[in-house]
């Protein structure tokens, strides 16, 4: 059998052979780091995006989860890595406005060190609590707190990360207090929720929805200024009276040094990839929002993020342990 003929009769042996015609990257797979255990927000969200961006670019493109320090210790890896575009990092507002925020310190700078790649998602987060816990809708949830302060847990991912700083957002906005639980992620802290370690969690709603579905943590509200177009059932924050909402993202970075016509065949891939319809609904069935963004716009709102969440992190004097 000749090579044309061997492509032709081998679909698995052409993708490569596509990817290579168009300017021989990729011809490999690649990696993309999540800094989160397996279960959590961004990594519900991140795979089927990756599993889509393998079809489209004819490699595999394998999710890794190097999860501590609220993704620092992923990030940091990062900067070791060839930048080659065969690594890359998937990261939220965490990891990607906020960490900064919190440890001006670290051996990397998300703004010196990375470049952006193209922005995903737009994450609205919902306020969750455990299933036992005696509030029917937020209203009940806040007054409650206010007649008992101190009474009551919140469960996050680790101090600093998105939901915690969230989380401090909202208490201030609503005039509540609680005691801040930190675990190692997303997935252990909804172990938590669960199990009654905690009793009200916030995060992207793909996390909480087969708890929710099957009776075991109540929704109470949703960050969005409008309903989702999924959730129309749960209301919006300021609907129980409280003048607060946030919006987290979801996006992918590189190594500053990866090759200018590398990074735009990344993100013309994500591009495509989230520009699918099926992709529209996945999305929405997790309460995430399709919100593409080219690379250079990702850079811009890290920037603007890391300001606005160094700004709360000193008014709440939030010190990293």
């Amino acid at each position: 059998m000749n090579r044309r003929s061997l492509l032709l009769a081998t679909p698995a042996l052409a993708m490569p052979a596509i990817a290579r015609a168009q300017g021989g990257f990729p011809d490999r797979p690649i990696r993309v780091i999540i800094g989160y255990p397996a279960g959590g927000g961004t990594d519900v969200v991140g795979r089927p995006i990756m599993t889509r961006l393998s079809e489209h670019l004819g490699v595999p493109v394998v999710v890794e989860n190097r999860a501590g320090a609220n993704g620092n210790i992923a990030m940091e890896h990062m900067t070791r890595v060839e930048p080659d575009g065969y690594t890359l990092f998937m990261g939220d507002a965490g990891n990607l406005g906020i960490t900064h925020a919190l440890y001006p310190s670290l051996p990397f700078d998300t703004q010196r060190d990375f470049v952006g790649v193209a922005q995903l998602t737009a994450g609205p987060v919902v306020l969750v609590i455990g299933g036992g816990v005696p509030a029917r809708d937020l209203a009940e949830w806040t007054a409650l707190l206010k007649s008992r302060p101190e009474a009551f847990n919140f469960g996050s991912a680790g101090v600093g990360s998105g939901p915690h700083l969230f989380y401090e957002s909202w208490r201030r906005a609503a005039g509540v207090s609680m005691t801040h639980v930190p675990y190692r992620g997303t997935g252990p802290a909804l172990v938590g929720l669960l199990a009654g370690d905690v009793h009200m969690m916030i995060g992207n709603y793909g996390v909480f929805r087969g708890a929710h579905e099957a009776g075991r943590v109540k929704v109470l509200a949703i960050s969005t200024p409008a309903r989702h177009p999924n959730l129309p059932d749960i209301p919006t924050v300021r609907e129980a009276g409280t003048d607060w909402g946030v919006i987290g993202f979801n996006g992918i970075i590189a190594p500053r040094r990866i090759a200018p016509e590398r990074r735009q065949r990344l993100e013309d891939g994500f591009r495509h990839v989230m520009s699918q319809p099926e992709m529209r609904e996945q999305m929405h069935g997790f309460g995430s929002l399709v919100d593409f963004a080219p690379g250079a716009d990702l850079d811009r709102r890290m920037a603007a993020e890391r300001e606005s969440w160094t700004r709360l992190v000193r008014e709440a004097n939030i010190q990293p342990e």
